[in-house]
């Protein structure tokens, strides 16, 4: 409670100086007594905000309603309101990389350049150049920018330094053929060598990190699915051997909520999955001591295309039939500000903001290896963690078939072949 409300404190100074910076055309006061409503994934983001959100109201006379819903029940009821075109929707959260073809192809996002261009709507100190490039980038199209960044996600490798000292391994495997000779000397039947998801849909987020860095991809120049190609076999064959040979019992059960908590418990000596689970390795009441005193991080290990990781981004963008897209416009400037941005990195979430980073507090306490890791993860990976279609969830779900067979032991190349087939039958289907 005690750390809570120095942050609270800590973050209310800041605003201060936010507003006392403010150039003469900018007026938080603007558009006092308005009432605008926010829809929120219940998400560590969230989590921080909520408790921020009488900072704006008291900064700017805006009255913000938050809805918070659980991931499942918050896209649908997003799409509900969204798509009837509901005036009492203002913004909301939006990851591109899941809605984005759909969002951008109905009309449902809002285009900010205007505001962006205009003074007297846009804070002096907003810097959108401050935003890492793969983070802003995932929110601009050939028609405009649709929204901010909030975070920028990637997925590292995690291990364990002590089991490594013991096999007499030095240091994190670099490529992906280090990696299955790391994961076969760790392996043993109390500790599994390694571990990543392998629950069908679930698991796609992360073998796209392999596929790509096979040389595969989602689609081919021609829009069609590419998931038959020789690369993506010899991804998915790795895979296979990878999480059959070292993995742990019953790999196509694994969401990442099995994955962390397995390492955490002390039952696999590397994973590989999103860095925002670093938490969860420092937690006492989850990770074993052992665990959380010997827990290191790497980038994803090269493959023949080298490392290619997916970034995964959250952010916040107005509803195209808000009546009220100027405040929404404002709270999304202050959510996302570069002070709210420090506070967030902070509170443990990767913030989307490249000064973040630079903050010393962070830099102070958070694991040297996991700051260079995700950084690197940041510079150098790829948008399209979900394939770039309309229909993501319908392709994730036939991707995942093919998964599901490959960690089950049946014909890879098969497997493939039928979901690049069923991938092009459902794009059919929505263009």
């Amino acid at each position: 409670m005690i750390r809570r409300s120095l942050r609270i404190l800590v973050f209310s100074a800041l605003l201060l100086g936010f507003a006392a910076a403010s150039a003469q055309e900018f007026d938080w006061r603007r558009f006092e007594g308005t009432d605008i409503r926010f829809m929120m994934n219940r998400h560590p983001f969230t989590n921080w905000l909520e408790p921020m959100v009488p900072e704006f109201e008291a900064l700017t006379g805006i009255n913000v309603t938050l809805e918070v819903l659980p991931e499942d029940q918050f896209r649908q009821v997003r799409l509900l309101e969204v798509s009837s075109a509901a005036p009492t929707l203002d913004g909301y959260m939006v990851m591109p990389g899941q809605v984005g073809a759909q969002y951008l192809g109905a009309g449902w996002l809002r285009f900010v350049d205007d505001f962006v261009a205009d003074p007297s709507l846009t804070h002096p100190d907003l810097d959108i150049d401050d935003f890492f490039g793969g983070a802003i980038g995932t929110f601009e199209s050939p028609d405009g920018l649709f929204g901010l960044p909030l975070q920028i996600e990637s997925s590292l490798l995690f291990y364990r330094e002590d089991l490594f000292e013991e096999a007499g391994l030095s240091g994190p495997p670099e490529t992906m053929d280090e990696l299955m000779e790391y994961a076969a000397a760790l392996h043993s039947d109390q500790v599994a060598g390694f571990a990543m998801r392998g629950r069908g849909a679930a698991a796609t987020s992360q073998t796209v990190n392999l596929l790509y860095s096979f040389g595969g991809r989602w689609m081919d120049e021609d829009g069609n699915s590419a998931l038959a190609s020789e690369e993506s076999i010899e991804a998915h064959e790795f895979y296979a051997e990878l999480m059959r040979n070292y993995g742990p019992p019953g790999p196509a059960n694994l969401h990442w909520a099995e994955v962390t908590s397995l390492y955490a418990q002390g039952q696999a000596a590397m994973i590989f999955d999103a860095n925002v689970f670093r938490p969860i390795m420092e937690d006492p009441a989850q990770a074993l001591d052992v665990v959380r005193e010997n827990t290191r991080y790497a980038p994803l290990p090269a493959g023949p295309a080298g490392s290619v990781p997916g970034v995964l981004v959250w952010g916040l963008s107005i509803n195209h039939a808000s009546q009220n897209p100027e405040a929404s416009w404002y709270f999304i400037q202050w959510a996302l500000s570069k002070e709210s941005q420090e506070s967030l990195l902070l509170f443990g979430v990767p913030a989307a903001r490249a000064s973040a980073w630079e903050n010393e507090e962070f830099q102070a306490t958070a694991p040297e290896d996991w700051i260079e890791a995700s950084q690197f993860s940041f510079e150098v990976g790829q948008p399209d963690w979900n394939p770039p279609v309309v229909p993501v969830a319908e392709v994730r779900d036939a991707y995942g078939q093919a998964l599901i067979a490959a960690l089950e032991g049946r014909d890879i190349a098969a497997a493939l072949s039928q979901a690049a087939q069923a991938v092009d039958a459902i794009v059919a289907r929505t263009r």
